[in-house]
């Protein structure tokens, strides 16, 4: 019985692997599926690329909270507050108008003065972080406005230590980092939602930090600070002078 040799085997299986790929290959490089802006028939419009379903959102961008995500109250209760005061005006009460005016032209009274969730120690040292980031360049470590860019010639932000700012909702705050003030640009790409609430708590834990009642300390802290403090002026007597 005669054997024919591997190599020569081999040499002969060869053309027919080659002719198998090549079937293979034509048959996938032939999809039955549109290629982008290609016409079609098929659809009564003639194009192929089809509009996306009424409502779709993508994965992940579903943002029906407008605390977290802009910032404010929610549109609807806004509406109700304008339609009863434009209802007060309408019925001859002409002092009900005067707010309709500032909440139509003003959005600062639609910012909310709360946190849309709780802020513990890992918030802060998160905002800790991100404002590190972000915002010490020209606001400083302390939030006085004399960052590194500012002393270079930089337009100097308004210090966080001023009452308007401490007095300014959270909301305010959000407001303008998201979409910038004055010189400052919008951070919106930049810093996420989560992340522009950490740099607030940061922030008012700054102002806290310049302005804080001695009394509310604890003993330990509040005798460290009687140490290290200047000496104070004598406190009043109980006529309200001193004496």
């Amino acid at each position: 019985m005669m054997t024919i040799p591997r190599c020569r085997l081999a040499i002969r299986l060869v053309p027919l692997a080659l002719c198998l790929t090549a079937g293979c290959q034509q048959k996938m490089a032939t999809q039955p599926s549109y290629r982008p802006d290609q016409p079609s028939s098929f659809f009564p419009d003639g194009r192929a690329n089809r509009p996306l379903v009424p409502g779709t959102v993508a994965r992940g961008h579903l943002r029906t909270d407008a605390h977290l995500y802009d910032g404010s109250r929610p549109a609807e209760a806004f509406d109700l507050i304008s339609a009863a005061t434009i209802m007060g005006a309408a019925a001859g009460d002409l002092r009900a108008f005067t707010p309709v005016a500032v909440m139509a032209t003003n959005g600062e009274n639609n910012v909310v003065d709360t946190f849309p969730f709780p802020i513990t120690r890992e918030v802060l040292k998160h905002g800790q972080e991100r404002y590190s980031i972000y915002c010490v360049v020209c606001h400083d470590p302390l939030g006085t406005g004399h960052g590194r860019i500012v002393e270079r010639g930089y337009t100097p932000p308004p210090s966080f230590h001023r009452d308007r700012l401490r007095q300014a909702a959270v909301g305010h705050f959000f407001a303008v980092i998201t979409k910038g003030y004055g010189s400052m640009p919008s951070y919106r790409n930049q810093v996420p939602p989560r992340d522009r609430w950490a740099i607030i708590a940061y922030i008012r834990a700054l102002q806290h930090s310049q302005r804080f009642a001695v009394n509310e300390l604890p003993d330990d802290l509040r005798q460290a600070w009687a140490r290290s403090a200047p000496s104070a002026p004598p406190a009043p007597s109980a006529g309200g002078r001193n004496p």
